[in-house]
């Protein structure tokens, strides 16, 4: 009796064991850019894309790079969709797509499609949803017709803290609402 529970436990409880992912930690040092990342996103190719303080920065799995944006501020939130990348900053928001070269370069949409945002301001949210890009501040949010290029505001009186896009509706949190 002994011999078969010595063989049970041999070919039967590793079945049972539960293996970990394994976690990588990278420091500033690696990536070389800032020590802060305020957004995360994924594409389709599975690169990751981080909304960092000295710009976007890119993983693809094995090489980190760092695109800062042309007027070298903070880029607070990031967005994947298909090719394009998305990024928001301070008093800007704009799209990356890759060159000829494969390197990613940024068009600024507020300049593109000549959207006068507030002075200051910064761009903490973005989503996606149809044919919209929608872009959140703390006071305002803009919507941008992928196709058609038409830009719609939502201006808000109380500070709009965050932006949700839940089974296909956008909802979003105001100071004290």
């Amino acid at each position: 009796m002994k011999l078969y529970q010595v063989l049970f436990c041999l070919i039967y409880l590793p079945l049972f064991a539960q293996e970990h992912p394994p976690v990588m930690t990278y420091s500033p040092d690696i990536y070389q850019a800032e020590n802060q990342n305020w957004g995360i996103t994924q594409t389709d190719n599975q690169s990751m894309y981080f909304a960092n303080n000295s710009g976007l920065l890119e993983f693809n799995g094995s090489k980190w790079t760092l695109y800062p944006v042309p007027d070298n501020s903070i880029v607070r939130s990031v967005q994947a969709n298909n090719d394009k990348v998305y990024t928001g900053s301070y008093m800007d928001f704009g799209v990356w797509t890759r060159n000829n070269y494969g390197i990613l370069t940024y068009k600024s949409l507020t300049q593109d499609l000549k959207i006068d945002v507030l002075e200051e301001e910064q761009f903490w949210n973005i989503e996606i949803l149809d044919n919209w890009l929608i872009f959140q501040s703390l006071s305002r949010i803009y919507l941008v017709d992928i196709q058609s290029k038409v830009v719609k505001i939502i201006e808000s009186d109380e500070e709009i803290w965050n932006l949700f896009n839940i089974d296909g509706m956008i909802y979003f949190a105001e100071e004290n609402k």
